[in-house]
C-alpha cells in the first residue's frame, strides 16, 4: 500500500528503474507526461502546452505566461489524487515538495556520473560523444532551473529524498542493484501507510483540487487543507474583495469533500490559523 516516487537525470536509467519497480511489485507506474493527457482531457489545457510547462524555465520566455503556472497546478491535480490510490511508483518532480511530509511515499533519487549517462545516450540514440556531453549537460541546467523557478528547490538536495541511490556504485548490474535497494526499502514499516500519513496525502491532494478550481483567480494562492477544511490566502482579490470571496467560496464549496472554507488576504493571519500557530 506504499508509494515510490523516483527523480532521475536524464539518461541515468532511472525510467527503466521505476518501471521495473512497478512491475516487481505489481504496483502501478505514471510519470508526468503519460498523465499528461489525463490534464489535458479534463482541464481543457492543449497537450502540447502542458508538455513545455513541464520542461519550459521562466528564463527560456522571459517568463512565465499567465497560463503556465495554472498548468502545473493542473498536473499538480492529478497526479496527487492519482497517489491516494497506493501501490504507486511515480516517475517524476512534479509534487515532490509538496508530498514531504507523507511517510508512507519513498522519496528515491537515481544519481550517475555523467561520463556513464554520455556513452547510455551515446549508445541509445546513436550520437557523438561531444553531441551526447552537450546535451546532457544542457538538459540538467534546465532540470536545475525549472525546479528552482517552479518550487524553488535544489534537486541535488539530498534532504529532499529517503534513498539516494548511486548506481555506478552499487554492483555489475546497476538497474538490479538499484531495483534490490528500492524494493527492499520500501518492505520497511517506516513507508507502510498509517492513518496520519494518509490523512496527509488527503490534505495534499485537496489543496491541489482547490489550487486547480481557483487558478483563473489566482494561480499563486496558497492553500492548506485540513480534513476538509480549506484555508486559502490570495493577493489578487483586493479589488471588489467580497465579490471574489464569495465566488472562491462558492467553488470551492462544490468540491466533493470540502465541509468549510476561510479565505485571507492577510498573510500572517493566514499562516496563524490554517498552521495552528
Amino acid at each position: 500500500m506504499s508509494i515510490i516516487t523516483i527523480t532521475a537525470g536524464s539518461y541515468s536509467n532511472g525510467r527503466q528503474i521505476a518501471k521495473s519497480a512497478a512491475k516487481r511489485l505489481n504496483y502501478e507506474y505514471i510519470d508526468s507526461e503519460n498523465i499528461s493527457s489525463l490534464v489535458s482531457k479534463e482541464f481543457g489545457v492543449p497537450e502540447s502546452n502542458i508538455m513545455r510547462a513541464l520542461k519550459e524555465t521562466p528564463s527560456s520566455v522571459g517568463m512565465f505566461s499567465k497560463a503556465k503556472p495554472e498548468y502545473i497546478i493542473f498536473i499538480e491535480t492529478l497526479i496527487a489524487e492519482y497517489l491516494l490510490k497506493n501501490n504507486i511508483v511515480y516517475y517524476g518532480v512534479v509534487v515532490l515538495p509538496l508530498i514531504q511530509e507523507v511517510s508512507h511515499v519513498l522519496k528515491v533519487q537515481i544519481i550517475a556520473d555523467l561520463e556513464s549517462r554520455i556513452k547510455n545516450r551515446m549508445k541509445l540514440d546513436n550520437v557523438s560523444q561531444d553531441k551526447a556531453c552537450k546535451t546532457l549537460v544542457k538538459e540538467d541546467n534546465q532540470q536545475k532551473k525549472w525546479a528552482e523557478a517552479v518550487y524553488n528547490i535544489d534537486l541535488t538536495d539530498p534532504n529532499l529524498y529517503d534513498l539516494v541511490i548511486n548506481i555506478g556504485h552499487i554492483q555489475d548490474d546497476d538497474v538490479e542493484g538499484a531495483l534490490e535497494t528500492i524494493i527492499g526499502t520500501v518492505k520497511h514499516k517506516k513507508f507502510q501507510p498509517m492513518t496520519y500519513s494518509l490523512r496527509c496525502m488527503k490534505n495534499v491532494a485537496m489543496s491541489c483540487r482547490v489550487r486547480a478550481t481557483l487558478a483563473d483567480i489566482d494561480s499563486k494562492m496558497q492553500v492548506k487543507s485540513d480534513e476538509g477544511t480549506v484555508y486559502t490566502y490570495t493577493k489578487a482579490i483586493k479589488k471588489k474583495a467580497q465579490d471574489k470571496v464569495l465566488e472562491m467560496k462558492q467553488k470551492v464549496m462544490r468540491i466533493e469533500g470540502v465541509k468549510h472554507i476561510e479565505v485571507f488576504i492577510d498573510y500572517d493571519l493566514f499562516t496563524t490559523v490554517a498552521h495552528g500557530q
